[in-house]
């Protein structure tokens, strides 16, 4: 064991410098959801042009995106912990940029597969340095509101995505829209290349550097009571939201007969407003929580008792006759999911030293994309498949509802993981 002296100069907690911070790393996870909902938005025509069924495409859009960004973010966490934060930063949203700009020239699932990956590479920096960040500038209960506040980001990704997807997708072809993303993302990088201040870590006196390497830090981290229920509760409590960009366009443009250009602009203002309004409020109510009861597991309470009542709001989204009720049901639905985003990351990376805050920020991360992006969307396209020769259209409806027990089943770990944590 190893230990270093305290450094001599640390993050300002809060002020300006924080706030231009969160911002910057907002709008970068901004760019990072768009880019994911894009394909969403295009499947439908970029099927059928690339001779593509829904298996393949669950898999390009989940499966391909999500195992390279796993294998990636066990890289970038080390590296986060250890390097130039904002550095790795910029080079993420470079190869993500590249790579969405890349998929506009793809020709058969193979080339679209290898694309998706090298998208999946670079969106795994982002998460990771967030959270690395906000835990610098933000110490204490003020984590949990600033890191809601980050999370939304992803529902504002999604809607400004999807809306811009549908819109460029009709006017200049999906092709030339996934170009203008790309090329879009590269002038960000710059921005936060010019603009962004270069932090430097907080350490505590005698903070100890752990010996073991990798694995000795993976024991460390699910040694911490609750830490293992807690990543698969927040994993399972994102497999709706996962699900939804890929899926909900395709299921209103086949079930409810929704044109291309209309469809972002209809999913994602009730989807994004509903998500981001459930995440602040999420944030603000387990920050409240924890500093009235000086129990930093408290703020669980929020998503433990919101995600059981995101289920009738899905089976409302799923089954409802008209498309305006199907709307609400997407609104109210991701009001209640959004509750786990702030809370749950936030608990996770004040349980564990300064030195591995990157490595268990991925490690929520990986347990999330395995449950959320790569097993939900890949079960999701293989029961459509299945279910196609005798419901036709319809067979996506009754795919998705196979994830009606998935806030269920989150709420119930994360109960679990508070009584863990709690009687620790």
């Amino acid at each position: 064991m190893e230990t270093t002296k305290t450094e001599a100069t640390a993050p300002p907690s809060g002020g300006l410098i924080a706030a231009y911070t969160l911002a910057l790393l907002f709008l970068a996870n901004v760019f990072n959801y768009a880019d994911r909902a894009l394909l969403g938005i295009v499947i439908e025509p970029m099927r059928k042009e690339l001779l593509l069924n829904d298996t393949q495409i669950s898999i390009v859009s989940g499966l391909a995106f999500s195992m390279f960004f796993l294998v990636a973010g066990i890289a970038v966490a080390r590296w986060v912990d250890r390097g130039n934060r904002k550095l790795i930063l910029i080079l993420g949203i470079i190869v993500w940029s590249a790579a969405t700009a890349a998929t506009g020239w793809t020709l058969d699932f193979y080339s679209l597969a290898v694309a998706r990956m090298l998208v999946g590479i670079g969106e795994a920096a982002v998460f990771p340095v967030a959270m690395s960040l906000l835990a610098d500038y933000y110490p204490g209960p003020r984590l949990s509101r600033s890191v809601s506040i980050f999370q939304a980001s992803s529902g504002v990704g999604v809607m400004v995505g999807s809306i811009l997807a549908g819109i460029l997708a009709a006017a200049l072809g999906w092709r030339s829209m996934f170009e203008v993303f790309g090329a879009a993302g590269i002038v960000f990088a710059l921005l936060v290349l010019l603009t962004m201040r270069p932090t430097p870590r907080a350490k505590t006196s005698n903070q100890t550097l752990e010996a073991g390497g990798f694995i000795g830090t993976l024991k460390a981290i699910f040694s911490v009571p609750g830490m293992a229920w807690l990543a698969f509760g927040y994993g399972a409590s994102n497999m709706v939201l996962a699900c939804l960009p890929i899926w909900s366009p395709t299921f209103l443009l086949r079930s409810h007969g929704v044109e291309l250009a209309q469809v972002g602009a209809l999913v994602g203002p009730p989807a994004v407003i509903g998500g981001i309004a459930g995440g602040i409020l999420s944030g603000i109510l387990a920050t409240k929580l924890i500093q009235r009861t000086g129990n930093r597991g408290a703020g669980l309470l929020v998503p433990i008792v919101a995600l059981p009542l995101a289920v009738p709001a899905f089976a409302v989204f799923l089954f409802a006759p008209t498309l305006p009720v199907v709307l609400l049901g997407i609104a109210v639905m991701n009001f209640m999911l959004a509750s786990s985003l702030g809370p749950c990351v936030a608990l996770a990376v004040s349980l564990v030293t300064p030195t591995r805050r990157g490595m268990t920020s991925t490690l929520m991360l990986i347990v999330q994309t395995l449950l959320a992006f790569a097993f939900g969307p890949l079960l999701i396209g293989v029961v459509s498949d299945a279910l196609t020769p005798s419901h036709g259209q319809e067979a996506l409806r009754y795919a998705l509802s196979v994830m009606l027990i998935a806030p269920l089943a989150a709420s119930a770990m994360l109960f679990i993981a508070r009584g863990k944590i709690k009687a620790d």
